[in-house]
């Protein structure tokens, strides 16, 4: 199935357009588009209602919208916080692996309180209107600045929510946030009422629940009345199906699906008319990762696409125009396509002087449990090693085992075996690899040069660069195909601090600034143990767990044990999710802390 689609895809990626997007030039094209199906996307998120100081995760689920299961096209998902002027707090870039990814977001104070909207989608979902895209209500309470008059009822003279005073004049007793959840056989519990610090055992019935893919949030109910998180078994509504028209004909501007990875799109400006922009070579390489080198090239009005399609670790992408005339020409990368938002409806959040005190305490928690941060934290998960473009077959030298010579130059002519440098008429001295054949001297390929991940067209740089900043050199002998260029041999330099590309400034390459995806997390679990280093620190945790990643197989009964905080109160569970067969769950539980 996915190389199908990729067939498909490959019909319209030839035709690029202005602002991201690509030209449906023929039938074919239309038809192509159509055999493509369109996605949803669904994010479960921990709550409607955050405190400055507090995190807002999420899990997003990219979904199919004809089979109703998860997504295999996109590879790529947006998640933004949108505030109601339609501004963005936050844009996160989401991998997707088979489907769903996650995120979180640390509420600073620098965010003012207010009403906000998380938003998601997919590249391949603005084909069908400004209006599809997953949306859910969330509100702020930031205590720390003056202006409340966004979210205090007819009170607009209060400056600070921490200074609220308790003389007004129709005062509002708590309201428990009506959002019951059904108590779902599904989740069993080992008891329903608990003491603080103690821990809870859930279990997840695998008889009642289907094998798919599904996330936990546990967490205190709240003391406010605030708007409804959207569940798996509702979010379809988001989607109005009548609304969303994905009409497409010959000549229609479509935007691609990211199929393979991030696309970046850009063009190349001649600075001189009479030098053609069409059939230039653009190289693309990553700072300090060799796993994704490309080249591709432009069209007829010099646009060009490069896919990303392995995942990064570093931030800077070199971009820049490859071959003799590279100087006359200027690369210029287009911006994401922005989503108007102003058909948004924001939830209208309110609070009073009655809840000082909830505000007042809540606020203080998370102050103190954010002190002690260091000593819990969460830790970013490794991503998988992504193999080099040239794999593994190549010959290398760790310079710390030979003597060390002042250049490269000498490096090259007293230690590597099957390396040279010759001297041209065009290009002065240049690099030769060595490969099952007699180097000519009228060969017009040069070999592949890379430094610390990144291609390096003057060979002299490297050639006269200090040889005590290198930590060892590679290569890779017989002619490399990249793209339509040919090179002969690919050499492979790695510098000791990594910061060799700060020399290749130039008017015909640019490093662009890459948002990297979100890394996976291990959050957190606290546990309470005899002896335990966490006993004397204060914990007044609201979210007791959350486990983004929960993929449930009709074998034996799944359990997840976490601990009790030192805050009194009833506690929810908020499971969603999705079937291996496309169903959505929605189940929960409740219990008490005392």
């Amino acid at each position: 199935m996915k190389i199908k689609l990729l067939s498909i895809l490959l019909l319209f990626t030839v035709s690029l357009s202005a602002q991201h997007q690509s030209v449906l030039k023929t039938n074919e094209d239309v038809v192509g588009y159509y055999k493509i199906p369109q996605e949803e996307v669904f994010i479960h998120y921990n709550t409607s209602l955050l405190f400055a100081g507090e995190y807002l995760y999420y899990r997003l689920y990219c979904i199919n919208a004809n089979s109703r299961s998860l997504s295999n096209i996109s590879k790529i998902a947006y998640v933004s916080l949108i505030n109601e002027k339609g501004k963005t707090v936050f844009k996160h870039k989401i991998a997707l692996e088979n489907g769903v990814g996650q995120g979180d977001f640390f509420v600073p104070v620098a965010i003012p309180s207010g009403n906000y909207k998380l938003v998601g989608y997919t590249q391949w979902m603005l084909n069908v209107e400004d209006t599809y895209f997953f949306h859910g209500d969330i509100s702020v309470v930031n205590p720390y600045q003056s202006n409340q008059k966004v979210i205090v009822s007819g009170e607009s003279h209060i400056d600070s929510l921490i200074q609220i005073s308790n003389n007004s004049k129709n005062p509002v007793a708590f309201v428990y946030d009506k959002q019951e959840t059904k108590e779902s056989d599904e989740i069993i519990l080992d008891a329903t009422t608990y003491k603080k610090r103690s821990p809870v055992r859930l279990t997840l019935n695998n008889m009642k629940l289907e094998e798919g893919n599904y996330s936990i949030s546990i967490r205190k109910k709240d003391k406010f009345k605030k708007a409804t998180v959207p569940t798996a078994k509702t979010y379809s509504t988001i989607f109005n199906k009548k609304g969303n028209k994905r009409i497409k004909s010959k000549g229609s501007l479509i935007y691609l699906p990211e199929m393979r990875g991030e696309l970046i799109y850009g063009k190349i400006i001649s600075k001189d008319s009479s030098i053609p922009v069409s059939e230039v070579k653009i190289g693309s390489s990553i700072d300090g990762n060799t796993s994704d080198v490309q080249i591709v090239s432009t069209n007829a009005k010099g646009g060009f696409i490069i896919n990303l399609h392995k995942r990064y670790h570093d931030k800077k992408v070199r971009i820049e125009v490859l071959g003799e005339q590279k100087e006359n020409y200027t690369i210029l990368l287009e911006d994401m396509p922005k989503i108007n938002f102003s058909k948004m409806k924001f939830y209208s959040f309110e609070i009073n002087t009655a809840l000082k005190d909830e505000i007042l305490e809540r606020s203080i928690f998370n102050q103190i449990d954010n002190s002690f941060y260091n000593l819990k934290p969460d830790t970013i998960q490794t991503p998988k090693t992504m193999s080099s473009f040239y794999g593994n077959d190549y010959e290398n030298y760790d310079l710390d085992d030979y003597t060390r010579f002042a250049t490269v130059k000498e490096t090259i002519i007293e230690i590597v075996e099957g390396v040279g440098i010759r001297k041209t008429k065009e290009k002065g001295e240049v690099f030769t690899v060595q490969g099952n054949y007699s180097i000519k001297n009228n060969n017009n390929f040069l070999p592949l040069v890379l430094v610390d991940g990144i291609i390096v067209q003057d060979h002299g740089k490297v050639i006269n660069f200090d040889a005590r900043k290198i930590k060892n050199i590679g290569f890779i002998r017989n002619k490399y195909y990249l793209g339509t260029k040919i090179f002969d041999g690919v050499l492979i330099v790695n510098s000791v601090s990594k910061g060799f590309v700060t020399n290749l400034k130039g008017p015909y390459g640019t490093s662009y600034e890459l948002s990297r995806p979100r890394s996976t997390k291990k959050y957190f679990k606290q546990v309470y143990k005899d002896e335990n280093k966490y006993n004397r620190i204060p914990d007044y945790r609201n979210q007791l767990f959350w486990e983004p990643k929960v993929v449930l197989k009709n074998e034996v009964d799944q359990t997840y044990e976490f601990f009790t905080s030192d805050v009194a109160g009833d506690y929810e569970i908020s499971i969603q999710g999705f079937t291996n067969i496309g169903s959505s769950v929605s189940i929960g539980k409740t219990f008490r802390v005392e």
